[in-house]
């Protein structure tokens, strides 16, 4: 799929929408050991989404969508990860295996559950719009589009081509 560049109408703000999705690799068999592993066979996987990465993402033990954008309160580029609803682990799990795995390369994360199938498009955006900064907890939008205002001095972004 294709990136997608903003630029923001005021200041020198600029970033690119890598349209990303997140899975993990396992070189372990057995559930069990994915859950109590020290995680040296396990790697967390970020690539943008393409045919190629979508046959892996569906075939992995863990696995969603990651949206980017910067907070403008504690300016830190912040990543949330939305895994898909999975039926070897329960959310619990989830959230363990995820937090251990994105903890080795980063702290400034946030683990988002809902039903990514199930939820109508609409709604997505709400969720991922109206929402709050993991480090700061202040009111930001975990994803950048056309409608959110730029992050660094609030006037509106424009897509580039």
């Amino acid at each position: 799929m294709a990136e997608i560049k903003f630029k923001c109408t005021n200041c020198d703000f600029a970033f690119t929408d890598k349209n990303l999705i997140f899975y993990l690799n396992s070189n372990l068999e057995d559930l069990e050991s994915i859950l109590n592993s020290n995680s040296e066979d396990l790697e967390l996987i970020e690539e943008s989404l393409n045919k190629e990465n979508s046959d892996k993402m569906t075939k992995a033990l863990i696995s969603g969508f990651l949206y980017e954008n910067y907070c403008p309160h504690c300016n830190e580029l912040i990543k949330t990860y939305v895994p898909e609803t999975n039926e070897l682990f329960n959310q619990e799990e989830i959230e363990k295996i995820l937090n251990k795995e994105i903890s080795k390369n980063t702290s400034d994360h946030k683990i988002l559950f809902f039903d990514f199938k199930k939820t109508l498009y609409r709604d997505r955006r709400k969720i991922l719009e109206n929402n709050q900064c993991p480090n700061c907890e202040n009111e930001m939008s975990l994803v950048i589009s056309e409608k959110t205002p730029c992050p660094q001095c609030g006037a509106s972004l424009k897509e580039e081509f």
